[in-house]
């Protein structure tokens, strides 16, 4: 099982910038920071409806991101997924629950919902789901509900002109959605009945069908949130961001 992702995510220069005047700032020994930072974290999410490049951090609403490949699993799903040109919306609407820095163990916390991520893309399919065949391409539309996702984050301290700056190193993601529906259009070069009936068949059986890539999946969310972070505090100093 593979997941590959390619987004345009990561700027070259890393020049030291202010954090932006409406992003809301915590102090990393005020009593109550771990408060401060859900509420202030939950809205910078809300405002990421447009790009903050100096910053580095892409407009999410939609997140364009030009190729995902999704491998084939090792039960029900025995087709390899090729995505490309794709627009993954909803991340910006993310609910957190929770969100914990720990400066001392260098390790970040965040768990949350998205109540809806949609994901659409230009789909290449060519193998079996359920020993039913399945070929393809065309648009296609992925959509998770009420993504429950929680993260474990290690970082390392780098300095830079007198600054330390915060790059993400590992992680552990875990996601699970309350359920998935599958839309590819132009299946079998355009025989609707064929095609409707592959998508109802899928619909019916989402979780097992996800079930069996969802690694492949979670290794894509993974990515995108290690990026935004990296991006982030290339550009924002520890010191800046919490003192």
């Amino acid at each position: 099982m593979r997941a590959t992702l390619i987004v345009y995510l990561l700027m070259v220069s890393c020049a030291c910038v202010k954090l932006p005047s409406n992003f809301q700032k915590c102090y990393r020994n005020q009593p109550d920071l771990n408060e401060c930072l859900l509420k202030a974290t939950q809205n910078g999410i809300s405002q990421l409806t447009r790009a903050y490049d100096e910053v580095n951090i892409p407009n999410l609403h939609p997140l364009e991101v030009s190729e995902v490949s999704i491998g084939a699993g090792t039960g029900p799903v025995a087709v390899a997924q090729e995505f490309k040109d794709c627009k993954l919306d909803g991340f910006h609407k993310m609910k957190l629950d929770n969100v914990e820095f720990y400066f001392k163990g260098k390790s970040l916390t965040v768990a949350g919902t998205f109540p809806e991520i949609t994901i659409e893309c230009q789909y290449e399919l060519d193998g079996k789901v359920l020993l039913l065949p399945i070929k393809g391409t065309g648009p296609s539309t992925l959509v998770l509900k009420n993504l429950k996702v929680a993260g474990v984050f290690d970082y390392e301290e780098k300095m830079r002109k007198g600054k330390t700056h915060i790059n993400v190193v590992s992680s552990n993601l875990t996601m699970d959605p309350e359920l998935v529906s599958y839309n590819f259009e132009n299946l079998f070069n355009g025989d609707k009945q064929l095609g409707d009936n592959i998508n109802r068949v899928l619909n019916d059986n989402w979780k097992e069908v996800f079930d069996d890539v969802k690694a492949d999946y979670i290794k894509v969310v993974d990515r995108i949130i290690v990026q935004l972070f990296n991006n982030f505090f290339s550009k924002v100093s520890q010191e800046e961001a919490f003192d």
